[in-house]
């Protein structure tokens, strides 16, 4: 696993995709920061964690589209999958190199702290949680990219498809839709269930609470469980392929 580690981190910089994604990321983070925080004199970072966390949607499906879909476009995969290497090692070997790159993009933004510190005192402890639901946000929407990277050989459809799933979760809950007015009577139940269902997969609703400096159990088992399985899927379908 630690060979296919250093060598995805290393495809990452002698490629344009690792600096494309950090300069993006880093850009309109710094951005925020400044209309945000800076022009608003304000040392409270927790609208600055809802907007950055926005960011990622656009900007993970370019780090996560060539994973697993460039080698096997140029069918360079079926040297490593017939290779003496378990399928988990590859997988979290391209995952870990994903998020490594994903913490140099969080830590550079942390820099905002002590410029915050010349204009006040930013509350550490809240920054801290906010910026630990930050990047546990992002390893879920790196997972769900390599699983679409695994999938298909075209990076184009890996990151589109990582942008319309991730979109899809980040507005769903947003929408201000209660289905229990709408479907009364005999389905009523149906409506409850939809309106838990839309609570639940709502990744702003999971990270309502770590902007707000609050460290709760439920949206750090969300983001590391829903994590977990798209990381399973990926190593069931890189096997699946293994033997064929």
């Amino acid at each position: 696993m630690i060979a296919i580690y250093k060598r995805e981190l290393k495809a990452y910089f002698k490629t344009p995709i690792g600096y494309i994604f950090l300069s993006a990321f880093i850009f309109f983070a710094s951005l925020l920061f400044v209309l945000i925080n800076l022009q608003g004199n304000s040392t409270d970072l927790s609208p600055l964690f809802s907007n950055v966390s926005l960011i990622f949607v656009f900007v993970i499906p370019v780090l996560t589209m060539r994973l697993f879909s460039e080698e096997r476009k140029s069918k360079t995969d079926q040297l490593l999958l017939t290779a003496p290497v378990r399928i988990t090692d590859i997988v979290f070997g391209k995952y870990l190199a994903a998020a490594t790159v994903l913490l140099v993009g969080v830590l550079v933004t942390m820099l905002f702290v002590p410029i915050m510190e010349l204009y006040g005192t930013p509350l550490i402890p809240q920054t801290v949680i906010g910026y630990l639901g930050l990047f546990l946000m992002g390893l879920f929407f790196v997972a769900i990219g390599m699983f679409m990277s695994s999938i298909t050989e075209s990076q184009v459809i890996a990151a589109v498809s990582t942008l319309g799933i991730i979109f899809f979760l980040w507005v769903f809950g947003g929408l201000n839709i209660r289905f229990v007015e709408v479907l009364t009577g005999p389905v009523s139940f149906l409506g409850t269930a939809l309106d838990w269902l839309m609570n639940f997969i709502s990744i702003q609703n999971r990270m309502y609470d770590f902007t707000l400096g609050t460290l709760n159990v439920v949206p750090v088992f969300y983001f590391v469980s829903l994590a977990g399985l798209f990381v399973f899927l990926t190593i069931r379908v890189i096997e699946r392929r293994r033997w064929k």
